[in-house]
């Protein structure tokens, strides 16, 4: 989908779904409930303008400093606060969201003791970022993975 597309509107409707399913079982944590309440009353209708916000994470390209490539926020889960809900950039100019596990430092050697449950766990923020992504496509929402498939006209 096309930046100038997207709504605060369609990105409200995606921090929903994934507040859903990320804390099925568990309250959101007062962090998480600020950064919601802020980006879903406080923050207007302009998208550009939620942002540019100081709540939201941007990841700049490389081969052009003006263009962002991702815009994300830190959500997290019921077992980890970092995952991340984004806004990417696919290299036709679309946009899509999807979710960043940030879990990737979770590489220990088999022998180590932490092993398992550090599996454990990405294993559960996989399973979270699934269904997550899935819904989002049951919701007609800009999916990254769809956005790689489209071509600019």
């Amino acid at each position: 989908m096309k930046f100038e597309d997207i709504t605060t509107r369609v990105l409200k409707r995606a921090m929903d779904i994934y507040l859903k399913v990320a804390y099925a079982k568990k309250p959101l944590p007062l962090t998480v409930k600020n950064r919601v309440t802020f980006l879903t009353e406080h923050a207007g209708d302009d998208l550009a303008d939620v942002l540019s916000h100081e709540l939201i994470e941007r990841v700049g390209s490389e081969a052009d400093e003006d263009v962002v490539e991702s815009y994300a926020v830190r959500l997290g889960n019921e077992q980890y606060p970092h995952m991340k809900l984004a806004l990417r950039r696919r290299g036709n100019g679309n946009y899509g969201l999807m979710i960043e596990s940030h879990d990737q430092h979770f590489e220990l050697e088999s022998s180590d003791p932490d092993t398992p449950r550090a599996q454990a766990l990405k294993d559960f923020n996989r399973r979270v970022k699934t269904e997550i992504e899935s819904r989002w496509r049951d919701a007609e929402l800009p999916v990254f993975d769809e956005v790689s498939k489209t071509r600019d006209a």
